[in-house]
């Protein structure tokens, strides 16, 4: 139900100057995740997914010819050994379910092209998290005429603090967001009425079974292109299109899960399922994933809630953090009152009635400052969050002018569903579940990038309104730039548990500092003991054929070079120091892991 225009004619002044603006917010962007990269240590999955892209699983369940039962001194140049594919599938399905494979291919090409440094493993999500940068802009360029939306959106992509952090991971969260957002761009431009190139059905096709490679839960996205498609398109060939794009997006996902690892997953996802669930009823605070709970209505809204506003840029990190019921019951009353004077948005500012109006709301919202006893600025962020929903929908239902290729309110119903699709399915998939371990924002982020384009919308709206009271709303939403920068801040200390995972910053990787010493310090006939302790199994899938962990010595090696040899030493009569024992019997310690193993 699209219909196709000619792309607004701008001028090359114009063009340029918007070019440089866009440039500029490339170079921030890639600023921002730059910035402090490599400056705390790999995590858990950071460290599995490392091991992966190598073929090894974490904890040496496919290495029992370096770490075979009894053996405990092994070399670099072993744990190097090349990885048959059969042990690359079986890293992929003990260490990761048998997912990602599209990122565990990249990544093992771009170690070999680089190395297994902190800064280059994460580098390549870097690189995906600037390329989202651009391709916000690129899609919303498409779809709107005022070339400030485009710059607006990219500007906000490249500040959101969730992608800030995901582009300093080594994981596959940025890899999927990146392709998620490229085949929303190309399922739109599939279905343009008029549109006979066949490209895009390739395009769509080949994009979408990536994304899926890249991480399962992509497959949200495709069911909101679905429930969109089932909701608007109405022509036949555009149905064929899709379906014939459909098949080859599942092509390789099918043959993943009948060739490849995938045929572990669902047996794996229902295990840990059933594990999880155990935890939520017996065991919620005090067990090895987290907090999990029940999922009872209250449960599941106190988890979901915080999802929802963050991805709303002016209300980040605001749930969870303001105090009081009464405060928000009257922070979204007085949002409700805010939008009065911005509904029908009079010309005739002068107009005594619309001068009172304006005057008497603003003095109504800054006035409310006071009725709060807590996060009296953040409450009235808030309010002005709830007023730019208010424009965003206002500008995509009735500023119909402002939009190409679309026409009635089709772009806005699709911004709504990506928006809320991926959420609500998590949402769906918790009570189902029992328990509420999968509602977490990386697992629905993929919303992002069309919740950015509302935000922007509702922004742009604003802007443009007649009203003098828009100048009193921006300065109250340039604080809250000020608090995201805060977030931003909290994020590179390495002590934001909604984006760390932890309060407590980590030092530098300590198994790459580790392995330096040793390249510094061994000479022939000296070997390094490495901390073995027992291993503990909570999760039968995670199981090895090892009495003790091998992980310490694993994560030490990937640091290491394949030549010159280092003889190592698995000691299993302790559990935290690294120790260079030299040829004389002298023991220099190299390391204490204690509370470093993150």
């Amino acid at each position: 139900g699209m219909t196709h225009e000619e792309p607004l004619q701008v001028p090359i002044s114009t063009f340029k100057y918007s070019t440089l603006w866009l440039l500029a917010i490339v170079i921030i962007a890639f600023g921002l995740r730059i910035y402090q990269l490599d400056s705390h240590g790999i995590f858990f999955d950071e460290k599995a997914t490392v091991l992966v892209s190598q073929g090894i699983v974490q904890d040496g369940g496919n290495q029992t010819d370096v770490f075979g039962k009894g053996k405990l001194v092994f070399t670099n140049q072993e744990f190097w050994n090349p990885q048959s594919y059969k042990e690359y599938l079986e890293a992929s399905r003990r260490s990761d379910i048998g997912n990602s494979p599209f990122y565990y291919f990249l990544l093992h090409f771009w170690i070999k092209i680089t190395n297994t440094t902190d800064f280059y493993v994460r580098f390549l999500s870097l690189i995906f998290g600037v390329f989202t940068v651009i391709l916000t802009y690129v899609f919303t360029k498409r779809y709107f005429k005022s070339i400030l939306i485009p710059l607006i959106a990219a500007f906000i992509t490249a500040f959101e603090p969730f992608f800030i952090t995901y582009s300093q991971q080594a994981r596959n969260y940025s890899l999927t967001f990146f392709l998620t957002l490229l085949s929303s761009y190309f399922f739109l431009r599939l279905i343009e009425n008029n549109n006979k190139q066949i490209k895009w059905l390739f395009f769509y096709g080949v994009i979408s079974g990536l994304s899926l490679m890249s991480h399962f839960l992509a497959f949200t996205v495709l069911l909101g292109h679905g429930l969109y498609a089932m909701l608007l398109v109405r022509d036949k060939n555009t149905w064929l299109k899709l379906i014939i794009a459909g098949m080859i997006a599942i092509l390789p996902i099918v043959w993943w899960f009948t060739f490849g690892a995938g045929d572990w997953t669902l047996r794996t996802l229902s295990y840990q399922s059933a594990v999880y669930l155990e935890c939520a009823l017996n065991r919620p605070f005090n067990n090895p994933y987290g907090i999990i709970l029940p999922a009872t209505i209250p449960n599941v809204l106190t988890k979901s809630i915080p999802i929802f506003s963050d991805l709303w840029i002016y209300a980040n990190n605001l749930a969870g953090n303001l105090l009081g019921i009464k405060n928000h019951i009257f922070s979204i009353f007085i949002g409700g009152i805010l939008i009065i004077p911005f509904y029908r948005d009079h010309t005739r500012n002068l107009e005594s009635r619309q001068t009172i109006l304006n005057t008497t709301v603003a003095i109504l919202f800054l006035g409310s400052a006071f009725f709060y006893n807590n996060h009296q600025l953040h409450f009235l962020v808030l309010s002005v969050s709830i007023l730019v929903l208010f424009l965003s929908f206002k500008f995509i239902l009735k500023n119909k002018s402002e939009i190409r290729e679309f026409r009635n309110n089709e772009l806005g119903i699709f911004l709504v569903i990506m928006s809320l699709f991926p959420t609500t399915f998590l949402i769906f998939n918790a009570f189902r579940s029992g328990h509420t371990y999968g509602l977490t924002q990386r697992y629905s982020g993929f919303s992002f990038p069309f919740v950015i384009i509302l935000a922007t919308c509702g922004l742009y709206q604003l802007i443009q309104s007649k009203t003098w009271l828009r100048y009193v709303v921006i300065c109250i939403l340039l604080s809250q730039f000020i608090f995201i920068s805060q977030t931003i801040a909290s994020i590179y200390a390495d002590v934001s548990p909604k984006y760390n995972y932890r309060n407590i910053a980590r030092e530098k990787n300590p198994y790459e500092a580790v392995a330096q010493k040793i390249i510094n310090q061994y000479k022939t006939g000296d070997t390094v003991f490495i901390p073995a302790p027992k291993n503990i199994f909570d999760n039968e899938v995670g199981r090895t054929f090892l009495p003790y962990s091998v992980t310490d010595a694993q994560y030490i090696n990937l640091y290491l070079p394949q030549s010159p040899i280092f003889v190592q030493k698995l000691d299993t009569t302790q559990n935290d120091v690294v120790f260079l024992e030299t040829k004389s019997g002298r023991r220099v310690i190299l390391a204490n892991l204690k509370e470093k193993r993150y």
